[in-house]
């Protein structure tokens, strides 16, 4: 069996000896033995769904248990056989998707206590990632292992391998990045980064100095920053590149060596298994990653710590240029998993459909709830609409996903008995998966949301400002404001790889050098598009400068220096964009934040102020229209809905309706989650020869461009809004189905 990630109508897709799947799996909860197979129930429903892909694990802890009794190495692969052919007896039609856990345990960091992570309080941890000896073991056990599967006679059942390192096998080091913690003081990365500083500062010892300020620093003797230099910047939020670049630059590094390693694995992968299989990893987590290990349970780790730049997923973008790496793998997003939230994906989509590269969503509501009986998420009489929300946002982003839901391992028929039962849905989610390969499943928003990772190296390490700019502004203004939107990197934007959208909303473009700004101001200030500017767009370029912020925006500025936590309202309500706002409507962040800024422009036509310390009151909601363009400035974070509706309808964007509600869509799908439920309107960009209900398999309309549901409270549904011919295949299969149960 030969697997491959291709284009096809539109987005990165599946193909199986050359004809394209739809990507839908089963996670299994538990690791299978030869004597043992906790989820053969599952394993069998699923089939008879028709789902056939299995993710499960192995690596470390499996197969990599280190040296023993009649071994030769570090590998026991006599188990395998007897793990795969026990799957293979529950669904003769079964294919693997490997998850290779690869982060090391007690053994082996005996065995090479130089190759150690090291913390700035001096423990060693795991392995680093820039132990060379750590990288050469994993790739001859992944050769190993495919040689193994070819020995065996299952290589062909074998279509995809995900590479693991970090917690939970996500490429982020717990104590290292999602404590108070830094590294990595250790040799290896030692070597490595003065090697990475040697290669960016092309061995020119003098450009080295200058840009650390140091007219002592050496390529040889250049050093990881210290954990407090790490902790502190110099311009309060901002890390000032005149004084801190070396702290940017041992950051950069990181995500270069994390990024390098993903490759360097996958491309083990793909020789290993002479291209049959596809390749990928965890990553890229850039939505998400301020929460820490408090988040998770761990509350004397304090709340404060971000994850983002210690992590090492800010080399997504060299990951997604490479033609090694297929697929990418993150669990969807958990700061709102219950009824309401909108189950997004962690990384930029957009970014990677528009790379090639198939996103896989992994829907593990379950084993969230597992731990508090009535739900730690949700009720579980709302089960099915959490289910059909996020298969909604699979469909309408032309994403694979898979399943943990078999939990605890082996009780999928009994809890079906007592809760919504999943397999009536399974079914119908993967029927609707394979129809849906058919239709244009490429990007077709009129908005686009650009986050910039090069941006968060310039930023503290704790979490004041991302949580309500991206976090709080992705799950509570951007999920609901009556239009679905694209998420990209920037850089895909400054460097022209984007068709044209009307709204352009800009998260974090905090940090451009004046090549990225003029890239950026070229592919933008024209064809009467609309920008959206929060906070302090291009505030860090060669220093950090308001006129950088002007040249961007067109806006003038000034600044507040006191850090503080400031607040929005409106002030002006006879403007298109606030007009119907509510007057007691606020927004913005508790935490304090630094540089504060207002505008100070005649020329801008002021809607709303920003309120911040001493109580000072300045315009901080402004728009300013020019010849081929409009600027918009909002001065704090988290947007919410009813403004962003206003600034969408202004620069022209088609809106579904304005109730609030959770929505997705794309040219012939629309999604809505709702909490309130009750009667609703949908107006669609243009006339729709059917308006099918995907969930209950009805029409609702005919030839029309509006309609009008019911919707009950707590639910979710989907419709196909376009062409009838093309659901045609679908009507006969449910047809069929219904002349199955009468009969």
């Amino acid at each position: 069996m030969k697997a491959e990630v291709r284009q096809h109508n539109g987005t990165p897709t599946l193909f199986l000896d050359g004809k394209p799947v739809f990507a839908h799996y089963q996670w299994l909860t538990s690791s299978p033995t030869p004597e043992q197979l906790l989820n053969g129930d599952a394993i069998r429903e699923f089939a008879k769904a028709g789902v056939h892909l299995i993710a499960f694990d192995v690596g470390t802890g499996a197969e990599w248990v280190g040296p023993g009794p009649g071994r030769e190495g570090h590998f026991d692969f006599s188990l395998v056989e007897g793990r795969l052919r026990k799957m293979l007896e529950a669904d003769p039609e079964a294919l693997f998707h490997l998850r290779i856990y690869m982060e090391m345990g007690e053994w082996w960091n005996a065995l090479y206590p130089g190759e150690r992570e090291i913390i700035d309080d001096g423990r060693p941890l795991n392995q680093s990632y820039a132990s060379l000896v750590w990288r050469a073991q994993s790739k001859e056990y992944l050769s190993a292992y495919a040689a193994h599967l070819k020995k065996i006679g299952l290589a062909d059942k074998v279509i995809a391998w995900q590479v693991e390192a970090g917690v939970c096998g996500e490429w982020i080091k717990n104590i290292s990045s999602m404590e108070r913690w830094c590294g990595d003081f250790s040799e290896p990365m030692r070597r490595r980064f003065r090697g990475w500083l040697r290669a960016k500062y092309r061995g020119d010892e003098a450009a080295l100095r200058a840009a650390w300020a140091d007219a002592d620093a050496t390529f040889e003797t250049a050093e990881v920053p210290p954990g407090d230099m790490q902790r502190a910047t110099t311009h309060m939020h901002f890390r000032d590149p005149a004084k801190e670049r070396r702290v940017v630059d041992y950051y950069e590094n990181l995500a270069d060596l994390s990024a390098e390693v993903v490759i360097d694995l996958c491309r083990t992968v793909k020789e290993a298994t002479g291209g049959s299989g596809i390749a990928g990893a965890f990553y890229g987590y850039l939505t998400e990653i301020s929460w820490n290990d408090c988040f998770f349970g761990n509350p004397e780790v304090g709340a404060e710590w971000s994850t983002y730049q210690r992590s090492g997923h800010l080399g997504l973008r060299t990951v997604l240029a490479s033609p090694h790496v297929d697929f990418i793998v993150s669990p969807y997003s958990y700061p709102f998993r219950g009824i309401g939230g909108d189950g997004l994906p962690m990384p930029p989509s957009e970014s990677l459909r528009r790379s090639g590269k198939l996103y896989i969503y992994e829907e593990d509501s379950r084993m969230h709830n597992r731990f508090d009986p009535d739900g730690r998420n949700y009720a579980f009489a709302h089960a099915a609409a959490i289910h059909q929300r996020n298969f909604a946002q699979v469909l309408t982003h032309g994403l694979g996903v898979w399943w943990f839901i078999d939990n605890p391992p082996g009780a999928y028929l009994e809890w079906q008995k007592t809760e919504p039962p999943f397999q009536p849905w399974l079914e119908r989610f993967q029927r609707i998966g394979e129809w849906a390969l058919s239709l244009d499943r490429s990007p077709q928003a009129e908005v686009a949301v650009l986050l910039d990772d090069e941006s968060m190296f310039y930023e503290d390490i704790r979490n004041t400002l991302s949580i309500p700019l991206i976090w709080h502004q992705r799950h509570q203004g951007l999920a609901r404001f009556g239009a679905p939107y694209d998420i990209y990197l920037l850089q895909d934007l400054v460097e022209g790889r984007l068709p044209p959208y009307k709204l352009y909303i800009f998260l974090n473009a905090f940090r451009l050098d004046g090549e990225r700004r003029a890239a950026l101001s070229k592919e933008l200030k024209r064809d009467g598009r609309t920008a959206l500017w929060i906070y302090a767009p291009g505030y860090v370029g060669e220093g950090l400068s308001t006129d950088a912020m002007t040249e961007l925006t067109g806006f003038t500025f000034e600044t507040g220096i006191q850090p503080w936590g400031p607040f929005m309202h409106v002030t002006n309500f006879d403007h298109p964009i606030t007009r119907g706002v509510p007057q007691d409507l606020f927004w913005g962040t508790n935490a304090p934040l630094g540089p504060l800024f207002h505008l100070r422009d005649p020329e801008a036509t002021v809607l709303g102020q920003v309120v911040y310390s001493l109580g000072r009151c300045k315009p901080g909601f402004g728009v300013k229209k020019f010849d081929d363009w409009v600027s918009i400035y909002v001065a704090a974070p988290n947007i919410p809905a009813p403004v962003l509706r206003g600034i969408a309808r202004c620069a022209g964007v088609h809106l579904y309706n304005d109730a609030g509600d959770v929505l997705a869509g794309t040219r012939d799908l629309l999604a809505v989650h709702t909490l309130s439920g009750g009667r609703r309107e949908f107006h669609l960009p243009g006339r729709a020869e059917i308006i099918y209900d995907l969930y209950a398999e009805r029409t609702v309309a005919r030839r029309t461009n509006r309609f009008s549901v019911e919707l009950d409270p707590v639910s979710s549904a989907l419709w196909y809004t376009g062409p009838e011919k093309a659901l045609a295949p679908l009507l006969a299969a449910a047809k069929s189905r219904a002349r199955g149960r009468l009969a």
